[in-house]
């Protein structure tokens, strides 16, 4: 048996034995303690800092890469990379800020249907939850069945986030035998936000009789213990896009064992139940002229309404503009900037609840990089420009040997030309996939009508700054609406009504994928891309 040591949290008070050579992450999750690691635990997006005193090895190449001189100096190191050899003693960042989670959304609402028609019946309220399972966030929503009154909300961080920060990250860690430990995270999660979401509109678990989810198709395969492996590697057969009905025991919730739990379904591998609930929610199938909508996270999924069908492709923006991979980037939390604004020859910076800046996240990202193309402190192919009489020639400094643009000293937040490249591969990836589907249905950009921006952030970021940085044409300038979390308005409407779940299974059926991996021209139309239009 190995010799354990003793690891001790700060300020948690918490304290585990883990084996010597184990790492800090491996210690902390042992601990039930949740330290970021957007890459999984790869050593590649440097997220889980933390500051650790006591018996350590020697840092990695990668710590030292990432850190640099005065970070190591400072005490702090990799939790995915610093391994122990003796007790030792780490210091977390403060308890988890509020995350901001939107589960409003600009819906068509659905009639409601008495539940007695489906076989629910009771005396008084009977209560029904609408459940979105997002990579990043999870959101429930409680209904009364009767009247489709909502009558709680609550919104928390996925519980699953601590194996990774995308979708990816979490196929690769259920794959070695790490999917059991996914579901019982998110199910245990489920039960206590159900739980809590009943107690805030002062009701008893007896009450909630239904429940329906959506979610991406690693999410709900994940939740419903499918085998989500074929999702790592191409061509995807076997992914898990089936929809489900099951009681809530079924699936191992124990607050409420006896509830009716249905999962939409998805139509592909990477157009989950989620985007179907955006497309029952935005009347997307229904519409006669040119519309497209767009779901902007980690995944970016394009679904195009068009000639009476439905084209739809996924394409992985990466995480920043979820503030991932970012030097100073943060999630949507109080403190982060999430808006930016040219002000002659200053940046007005507004955060989340008016608190002073922790870091910026991916709508103030985009704007950023958008006044600075402006102002020309970047050019269109993403580099620093150091111009004679700019005002902004005093920003430029060096992070750790990368250049970098300060955008606030007193709280030392900057820009790193790594980061503007971050923002230059997602904006690429979703315009190349919105170029194509385009092309697959035969139409130009002129063509569309309407562009829905849906999803969480999508419901933050402003229309000027995705034209500025060449995500969706110039032309659309006027034509983009935010839909908000469409997902969950989707799940809302199949809830109270049967025959929307039932819309919900036809448009699976029908929704045409485009492979874009395997598009002829991607890569190189990919490319193209990444220069920000003049």
């Amino acid at each position: 048996m190995s010799e354990r040591v003793t690891i001790r949290f700060e300020p948690a008070g918490r304290t585990v034995k883990v084996p010597v050579g184990s790492t800090l992450l491996e210690a902390a999750r042992a601990a039930g303690l949740a330290i970021d690691a957007p890459c999984g635990g790869a050593g590649t997006c440097g997220s889980c800092r933390v500051v650790a005193a006591g018996s350590l090895e020697p840092p990695t190449r990668t710590e030292r890469e990432l850190l640099g001189g005065a970070g190591l100096s400072a005490g702090k190191r990799l939790a995915c990379r610093a391994r122990v050899s003796g007790d030792v003693t780490v210091t977390l960042e403060e308890a988890m800020r509020e995350m901001r989670v939107v589960t409003s959304a600009e819906q068509a609402v659905a009639e409601v249907e008495d539940p007695a028609l489906r076989g629910v019946t009771g005396i008084g309220t009977v209560v029904g939850a609408a459940i979105d399972i997002g990579t990043t966030t999870v959101a429930v929503q409680l209904l009364d069945l009767r009247t489709g009154e909502v009558l709680a909300t609550s919104g928390d961080l996925n519980a699953q986030r601590v194996f990774g920060a995308d979708v990816l990250s979490r196929v690769a860690f259920a794959s070695a035998d790490g999917g059991s430990e996914l579901q019982r995270l998110i199910v245990s999660q489920l039960d206590e936000m159900l739980a809590q979401a009943l107690r805030t509109a002062g009701l008893s678990l007896e009450r909630l009789a239904e429940a329906v989810i959506v979610g991406n198709t690693a999410m709900t395969g994940l939740l419903l213990g499918a085998d989500v492996s074929p999702l790592g590697e191409a061509p995807y057969e076997g992914a898990p896009t089936a929809g489900a009905r099951l009681a809530g025991g079924e699936m191992g919730l124990t607050s409420t064992p006896s509830l009716d739990v249905g999962v939409l379904p998805g139509a592909s591998a990477f157009i989950g139940s989620d985007v179907i609930a955006g497309i029952l929610a935005t009347r997307l199938a229904e519409r006669v002229a040119p519309t497209l909508m767009i779901d902007l996270g980690t995944n970016g999924e394009i679904v195009l309404a068009a000639g009476g069908q439905l084209l739809a492709a996924s394409t992985a923006a990466g995480p920043a503009l979820e503030g991932a991979s970012i030097e100073c980037g943060m999630r949507a939390e109080a403190g982060a900037i999430e808006r930016v604004d040219l002000e002659g020859d200053r940046l007005a910076l507004t955060t989340i609840g008016g608190r002073e800046p922790l870091g910026i996240c991916g709508s103030g990202l985009l704007d950023l990089v958008a006044a600075l193309l402006d102002v020309g402190v970047i050019d269109g192919s993403g580099r620093f420009v150091d111009r004679v009489g700019s005002p902004f020639r005093d920003r430029f400094t060096s992070r750790d040997g990368v250049r970098a643009f300060v955008l606030d000293a007193p709280a030392e937040i900057v820009l790193t030309q790594k980061d503007v490249r971050q923002v230059q591969l997602a904006i690429g990836a979703v315009r190349t996939g919105i170029d194509l589907l385009l092309e697959a249905a035969g139409i130009g950009p002129s063509a569309i009508v309407n562009v829905v921006v849906a999803g969480g952030f999508g419901y933050h970021v402003r229309a000027g700054s995705l034209v500025r940085l060449g995500l969706v044409p110039a032309v659309w300038h006027d034509r983009v609406t935010f839909g908000g979390n469409t997902a969950l308005a989707g799940a809302r409407m199949a809830l109270v009504n049967s025959r929307v779940r039932a819309k919900a299974s036809e448009i699976a059926a029908v929704i045409r994928t485009i492979d874009l991996a395997a598009h002829a021209e991607f890569q190189q139309r990919f490319l193209a891309a990444l220069t920000f239009p003049a």
